[in-house]
């Protein structure tokens, strides 16, 4: 008798909940491909039927749990991603309005007709309880890396958190969608359970300093500050500066005992003083504005007695003396070498992608990737890096977020972009989106939804970029979910922590975006079934066309070996553009597509003439030569 699937416990519950009596479920038509706010007898109902889906499209399209595929990458934030106002009597008989990871699996049928083939989600495990932002608190602030958030749960469905994480991952692989979680590694939440069997895990300083909030980051000297700097550009760690001796003394040794109150761990130390885990700050540079953190910590990556500080030396850019196995905190680093292990075991993700990856102690950093890849040769590793350089490809990285989201909007920013890559000078794959959950929407900046549709479809065309898809940008929403990169003072004053989505409620403009999703759909049908397209290799040649127009942008690309390619541009402003732009020697007798927007001209020009906020893609042929 062959043991049940996962996805199968799953029906069966639901259709053991269908038999009860509940209230009407509504959900957005979007979800299932229609248009309006749909209504449901139940909740079970609609699951029932999104599963039933999923099985369809599976026996349909064939997919293969490990398929290669070139399609997009969608990034939630699963609580808000699927966030939804289900009806009134929803939340009272355990049906959240919250996202869950239930209503993130019956969602896989709109992601799956989006294209997607990799999802990648915000950190998806326990949450600390003290000093939590917001009505919800912060997703990094994780408790426990190895126990889910059970928040995520449907109250009323009969089954643990980690097996409905399970059937999600199981579904997404009937339809060949690959899963990828973020992970937090070298932080924890003041309250982590970590403490209560390893408090030397942690940093604990007197409860006075921590009550009092003067615990802050350390002031260096500009002297000293201005070493920092120059001896981390330059890639040496063995003698940066010490933060000063009053910032240190407010460190104390590992407490003789902890207990748990309402305000966290409270530690007693040798003398009988009152210790506490104190919050986190900025770590780079080490003048960084932000306030202290008070719902996260560093984790104590060393034992050396000179270095018990939480500083820049010791979280970040580590102290060449600590570079010794000797100091390494052995059990924190067996645990953090083992997390992703355990949810590649006991959940089958497919990749991970790792918070601050690079701040991590490079020997650590190594185990990390190496014991994940010793499971699974294929698994997929992401960084947070905003730089694209050797260095993670060395590390064992398959792609970084990368600059682009923070710069699309800007035009030069996006010319040096082009021909970075022309000159082949991007070693690794980056986030080509015009938005993260850090940054300003797309569809907030100026040109609106008309500028982020725009801008996909530009980079959505350059070699090595990984279609990025924050959710909630293909829906024209403009609320940030965090306050993270790119943000003016106005800006963060306005959107508050009650505000966001990574620390409060929020639901996404579901029943007001059909409009938005269409065009994207559309976009996006328009570049995966060019012949041009599909004939895309990371190794293509891209050439720069120079433009004589300051809101134009705009590249050609072919393979190598290929007749046919593509010419991109966009127009970056609220006014029609139009210019002439020189074709390079090799193709000037090229013959384009017949369309308004893109015009060849005697000589080896071409006639570029586009709309406010448009993006063009033109095919065209290289005649053999004579």
């Amino acid at each position: 008798m062959s043991t049940p699937s996962i996805v199968s416990i799953l029906r069966h519950q639901l259709t053991l909940l269908a038999q009860r009596s509940w209230s009407s479920y509504a959900v957005p038509g979007i979800w299932l491909g229609t248009s309006g706010r749909q209504v449901f007898s139940s909740p079970p109902a609609y699951h029932l039927l999104q599963l039933q889906e999923i099985e369809r499209l599976a026996e349909q399209r064939g997919y293969d749990a490990r398929q290669q595929c070139a399609g997009l990458t969608y990034n939630a934030l699963v609580r808000h991603a699927v966030a939804y106002d289900h009806g009134p009597s929803a939340d009272a008989e355990g049906w959240s309005t919250q996202g869950t990871i239930l209503k993130m699996c019956s969602l896989l049928p709109y992601l799956s007709r989006l294209g997607v083939d990799t999802i990648v989600l915000l950190p998806i495990c326990d949450r600390g309880v003290i000093g939590r932002k917001g009505n919800l608190g912060s997703p990094y602030a994780v408790r426990h890396p190895f126990r889910l958030d059970h928040e995520l749960v449907e109250p009323a469905l009969a089954m643990s958190a980690d097996d409905v994480f399970r059937a999600f991952v199981a579904a997404a692989h009937m339809l060949g969608i690959r899963v990828v979680v973020e992970m937090v590694l070298r932080t924890a939440s003041i309250d982590s359970d970590l403490a209560h069997a390893h408090r030397e895990w942690f940093y604990w300083v007197d409860e006075d300093v921590v009550r009092t909030g003067s615990f802050t980051a350390p002031k260096l000297s500009a002297a000293a500050l201005a070493t920092a700097k120059r001896l981390v550009a330059a890639g040496t760690t063995d003698d940066l500066p010490a933060p000063p001796a009053s910032y240190r003394k407010k460190f104390a040794g590992v407490p003789r005992v902890i207990a748990k109150d309402d305000h966290g761990w409270l530690g007693i130390g040798a003398q009988g003083e009152r210790l506490r885990i104190p919050g986190a700050f900025a770590d780079w540079p080490p003048d960084d504005p932000q306030p202290a953190w008070q719902d996260v910590t560093y984790l104590r990556m060393h034992d050396h007695p000179d270095f018990g500080y939480m500083a820049y030396d010791t979280i970040r850019y580590y102290n060449g003396v600590l570079d010794q196995p000797a100091y390494r905190m052995h059990g924190l680093w067996n645990l953090t070498a083992g997390v992703i292990p355990h949810f590649k075991r006991l959940f089958d993700i497919d990749g991970a992608m790792i918070d601050m990856g690079h701040a991590l102690p490079k020997m650590l950093q190594r185990r990390v990737v190496s014991e994940a890849r010793t499971i699974d040769p294929d698994f997929i590793f992401l960084e947070e890096n905003f730089r694209l350089d050797a260095a993670s490809v060395q590390a064992g990285y398959d792609g970084v977020v990368g600059y682009v989201p923070m710069t699309a909007h800007i035009v030069d920013e996006l010319r040096k972009l082009v021909r970075r890559i022309a000159d082949g000078d991007v070693p690794i794959r980056y986030f080509a989106s015009p938005e993260t959950h850090n940054t300003p929407r797309a569809a907030s900046r100026r040109g609106g939804v008309q500028y982020a549709l725009a801008s996909w479809g530009f980079l959505r065309c350059l070699p090595k970029g990984m279609p990025f898809l924050h959710a909630g940008m293909e829906l024209g929403e403009q609320a940030p979910v965090n306050t993270g990169l790119g943000f003016s003072k106005a800006e963060q004053q306005r959107w508050t922590e009650d505000k966001l989505p990574l620390f409060s409620s929020a639901q996404l403009p579901w029943d007001d975006a059909e409009t938005v999703v269409a065009s994207f759909q559309r976009l996006e049908h328009a570049i995966t079934t060019a012949h041009w397209f599909r004939l895309f290799r990371d190794d293509d040649i891209i050439i720069p066309l120079d433009v004589d127009h300051p809101s134009l942008v705009a590249f050609i690309r072919y393979g190598p070996s290929s007749s046919v390619g593509v010419i991109v541009a966009i127009n970056m402003s609220d006014e029609a553009a139009t210019c002439v732009a020189k074709l390079p020697s090799s193709l000037r007798n090229i013959v384009t597509a017949a369309n308004r927007e893109v015009q060849s001209r005697p000589g080896g020009a071409l006639r570029l003439s586009l709309q406010p906020w448009q993006c063009v893609h033109t095919a065209f042929y290289i005649p053999p030569s004579p």
